[in-house]
């Protein structure tokens, strides 16, 4: 049986908001981070809606979001930046 979970199930967590296009997900969460149930042990929904709609994510990056919403999993939000720190998100 296949218990991979699908995007039309995700969408039923995520709430649209039009003034700003971000989909804010309203699933469960994990100390302060989203966390959705991908057919994998509990992946980062922002990273699942990444690789559903442009693939695998490589080795050393991260998601990120461009909106600044870490709630937010429109793929059109979503970009890809180096897994290390930069001194600015240090503070």
């Amino acid at each position: 049986m296949d218990n991979r979970i699908s995007i039309e199930k995700l969408m039923e967590f995520v709430v649209p908001v039009t003034e700003s296009g971000c989909w804010i997900w309203i699933g469960s969460t994990q100390e302060g981070k989203e966390r959705a149930n991908a057919g994998r042990e509990n992946a980062y929904p922002d990273r699942f809606f990444w690789e559903a709609h442009f693939g695998h994510i490589p080795a050393g990056l991260r998601v990120c979001h461009k909106c600044n919403v870490q709630c937010c999993v429109n793929p059109s939000h979503l970009c890809l930046k180096s897994a290390e720190r930069q001194p600015s998100e240090m503070a």
